[in-house]
């Protein structure tokens, strides 16, 4: 884990972590400086030394103090820095990584689990870098001075001093590997009491609505009363663990304390030599009784970093960044295989191709395998079998952002951003200008509404656009489609759950997007698809029907069916 972190860190990072550790073992070394300076002083008093020698001292006093504090400073400063570097390092990296994710990912985590990760965990490993790594490197170089001090006055105590120590370290080692059991339980229980806490609160409409039904208060109890239980028995079990460990540091103190006694008793040591050993001698296992917070530390971080690299480390799409970049954008889904999961929704030896510069519209019910479609054209998740080709390259040919780069989307589940109407819309078009913007909201049948906004462009819209309406939400989203002009269009039809007068302008709206472009539609309401240039009727993941409308209403098939159930009273 240390090794992986440290690989994490920038190069700035890295200095910091350095600096710290090598000023904290400065800060140390000043502290036993002090100590020696502060019995010198004794043993002067005691041979009636000159003035002289006591302002000698005295001053050797005042610069180690003033030193141990300069040192204490800038330790504490660059470890905090190095701490921050992690932090920031990290959910960068997060970042950027959920991204390059498919969708099936993102089904198999749940959001209070990620959410623990991306703030909790993360924290952790903050505590790692900036509090426990700089403390520990600084202390075992303190003990490895004091070791050759005590070593250059009496070699022999020296390795007495040494000799119990494994005992301590091999059970404190021995016990780490029952605790991470342990933690990795409590940690569970902790992202299962999180995750339907959200759920929780997210459904509170729900559940106020069905006040009579308890069952899931009772669930939430229960996942908080496992989680109380397993903190207990962790927090025992440490409780437990580290006072052995510490009575066992305690013990190989009082070791060598007893031999150094008397030795210094038949004169066998100097009693100056004696008082230095004993005393700088709580320096030299000051590393090793630390070792308790180190561990408490380790452990919190290491399953919080286990989860971490589920992400940092996890498998995402491939990416030829160096791939091929088709000239043409004709599609074609070529014997295609795909299911989510054994057992499950599948789709299976699926041919069919969508003509460039021309609307393609895909019908059938819920569960038909319609979005599915679409995902796997954006590659949110890859085909098991088959392939499918975009002016005749095969898509995981084609450099990833080259592919989004050709494709906009347009869903009937708008997603917006708590910031100004002006960059929600950027999102489609980086670097875009305001003049840009206008020209994609006038062609969106936006502007004006924008317009009679007291900030007009710069208007705060909410979180996901709650002060706006489903119909000018949608709109957002086609301006944003006109700014990033791409020659591919993917609509999951929107009118939905729109009033007559926001279905007439996103109709207005989608007519002049699809000009001129390959047209990818999810169609509901097939009356908004009549114009289509082929139709492909699913279901079951399979293709059933294709042809023009007119074509289909003639096969008396599916098609017609579906045609008859919506517009049968008309």
């Amino acid at each position: 884990m240390f090794n992986q972190l440290l690989s994490l860190l920038s190069t700035k990072g890295k200095y910091n972590l350095c600096i710290s550790a090598l000023f904290f073992t400065f800060y140390g070394l000043s502290a036993v400086a002090i100590l020696l300076s502060v019995f010198s002083i004794l043993f002067n008093l005691v041979d009636e030394k000159t003035s002289a020698n006591f302002m000698a001292t005295f001053v050797l006093l005042f610069v180690l103090v003033i030193f141990k504090g300069i040192c204490n400073m800038v330790a504490d400063l660059k470890k905090h820095e190095a701490g921050f570097d992690i932090v920031q390092q990290i959910r960068e990296k997060m970042i950027i990584k959920l991204k390059c994710f498919s969708l099936f990912f993102y089904t198999q985590e749940r959001l209070g689990e990620l959410n623990t990760i991306l703030h909790k965990d993360v924290d952790n490993m903050s505590l790692i870098v900036g509090h426990l790594l700089p403390r520990m490197l600084s202390d075992f170089l303190i003990a490895l001075c004091v070791f050759f001090g005590i070593a250059y006055l009496n070699l022999p105590l020296a390795f007495i001093m040494l000799l119990p120590l494994p005992i301590a370290l091999g059970y404190l080692y021995y016990t780490i590997k029952q605790a991470q059991g342990i933690e990795h339980h409590t940690n569970s229980a902790l992202n299962d009491m999180v995750s339907l806490f959200v759920e929780y609160v997210r459904g509170m409409p729900v559940l106020k609505s069905f006040s009579h039904n308890k069952r899931f208060d009772q669930d939430l109890f229960e996942k908080i009363q496992y989680f109380g239980e397993n903190s207990k028995i962790l927090s025992r079990f440490k409780a437990k663990q580290l006072a052995i460990f510490s009575l066992l540091i305690d013990l190989s103190y009082f070791s060598l304390l007893s031999i150094a006694g008397f030795m210094a008793i038949n004169a066998y040591l100097s009693l100056f030599d004696f008082l230095i050993i004993v005393i700088i001698a709580k320096e030299f296992y000051k590393p090793f009784a630390g070792m308790e917070m180190h561990y408490m530390y380790y452990l919190s971080a290491l399953d919080s970093y286990k989860r971490l690299g589920k992400i940092l480390y996890a498998d995402v799409i491939p990416d030829k960044i160096t791939g091929k970049v088709p000239i043409h954008n004709h599609i074609a889904f070529e014997h295609v295989h795909f299911s989510y999961a054994k057992d499950e929704f599948q789709i299976h030896d699926l041919s069919f191709t969508i003509p460039e510069k021309t609307m393609t519209a895909f019908v059938g019910e819920s569960g038909s395998g319609k979005t599915t479609l679409a995902h796997l054209l954006l590659r949110f998740y890859d085909v098991d079998q088959g392939k499918i080709t975009l002016g005749g390259v095969d898509i995981r040919e084609i450099p990833y952002d080259e592919l989004l780069n050709r494709i906009s989307v347009v869903l009937q589940n708008v997603q917006l951003f708590d910031q100004s109407i002006e960059e929600n819309i950027r999102i489609g078009k980086k670097g875009a200008s305001q003049q840009d913007i206008i020209e994609a909201c006038k062609k969106a049948r936006i502007h004006d509404f924008i317009m009679t906004l007291p900030q007009q462009y710069q208007t705060q819209i909410g979180e996901n656009g709650g002060l706006l309406s489903g119909g000018q939400r949608q709109r957002l989203a086609i301006a944003r489609a006109f700014l990033k002009d791409s020659p591919i269009l993917i609509l999951d039809e929107m009118t939905s759950h729109v009033d007559p007068i926001n279905e007439a302008l996103i109709q207005e709206a989608i007519s002049e997007l699809a000009k001129n472009r390959t047209v990818f539609v999810i169609a509901h309401h097939l009356k908004t698809i009549q114009h289509a240039d082929q139709i492909l009727v699913f279901q079951h993941g399979q293709l059933i029907e294709h042809g023009n409308h007119q074509s289909l209403l003639a096969q008396q098939g599916h098609y017609s069916q579906l045609w008859y159930a919506q517009y049968a009273s008309s």
